[in-house]
């Protein structure tokens, strides 16, 4: 289950404008129409059994490689399609660049990583979208469609549900260390290919009777993410030691008590982080089975729901 994405910050006439940008095939009429009806709605239903959801992301650069950014902001944007269940189809990319005269070069390899992406994930990239800001930003207003008997899918946790996560964090305290000259440039290779890798089991995920809940790890750490899981009668017991990380990061959390370690390890921001799966015990072997082979080899059983205790999230 997921709630919608905020309203993107675009009146209705320049969302509408945006979105039409990406064709009839795309964005047929009905659509336009109902979105501007309900530009909040989050999903639009059509005729031919058919929904629709759009994304409007960005993101301001990890790094200073203009190709890695492009890919991992264009992941990162499809990121709220994956998560909803959605498959994504179509995407206009948006560029929000500081001045008029930034190098070809730069701007060629962001457009060729936002390109990248796209096509590993199969969506057609319907052209850019340029305009002059204060700071650099990358991202896409995507679109995806939903099977309209998937929309109601989601549940609240049940007792013995599994947590499954399917990428390692770490990608914070990998940027922090950065910052302090104390990243490997092999370290640096696997945060980019960890960060660009899009999120594509979700749905398929988003398909399996036992799957209950599929939340998206962000900004906000997997924390951030639990703390928006709906749940009512039961905590969920996370085992801190189960949860898989980057190759470095207990080296770098090395020299903080055991606590400090779990609580900024939860709270590490992911810039295109995975998805945490509640399912129950008898879909764990699927949910994992699709995370493998979809290329997300760490995909993890890291928790279970437990009768409610004096807190709804327990550390083990």
């Amino acid at each position: 289950m997921t709630r919608p994405d905020p309203a993107p910050l675009l009146s209705q006439e320049d969302l509408l404008a945006l979105l039409s940008r990406l064709g009839p095939e795309w964005a047929p009429p009905d659509f336009l129409d109902a979105v501007a009806r309900d530009p909040q709605a989050g999903v639009y239903t059509r005729p031919e059994n058919l929904a629709l959801k759009f994304t409007l992301r960005s993101c301001q650069p990890p790094f200073s490689e203009p190709f890695a950014f492009g890919r991992i902001a264009a992941a990162q944007a499809l990121g709220g399609l994956y998560a909803a269940g959605a498959r994504p189809v179509a995407a206009l990319a948006l560029l929000d660049l500081p001045e008029p005269d930034i190098p070809s070069h730069m701007l060629l390899a962001l457009k060729a990583g936002i390109s990248h992406c796209c096509q590993d994930t199969g969506v057609a990239l319907a052209g850019i979208h340029v305009q002059v800001t204060p700071t650099l930003s990358c991202g896409l207003l995507a679109l995806g469609q939903i099977n309209p008997r998937n929309l109601a899918h989601g549940s609240l946790p049940r007792l013995g549900d599994r947590l499954i996560l399917g990428k390692p964090l770490g990608q914070g305290l990998y940027q922090a260390a950065r910052a302090r000259g104390e990243l490997h440039p092999q370290d640096l290779q696997e945060w980019m290919a960890l960060a660009a890798q899009p999120n594509s089991p979700g749905p398929a995920l988003d398909c399996l009777d036992g799957v209950h809940q599929i939340l998206e790890v962000g900004r906000q750490g997997l924390l951030g993410a639990l703390q928006e899981l709906e749940q009512a009668g039961t905590s969920l017991r996370l085992e801190v030691a189960a949860i898989p990380t980057m190759t470095r990061v207990r080296d770098l959390l090395n020299g903080l008590e055991l606590r400090q370690q779990a609580q900024s390890l939860l709270r590490d921001p992911q810039f295109n982080g995975g998805l945490a799966v509640i399912c129950s015990g008898e879909t764990v072997t699927e949910v994992l089975s699709i995370f493998l082979q979809q290329g997300f080899i760490h995909a993890s059983v890291i928790g279970q729901v437990v009768p409610a205790g004096p807190e709804r999230l327990l550390l083990a």
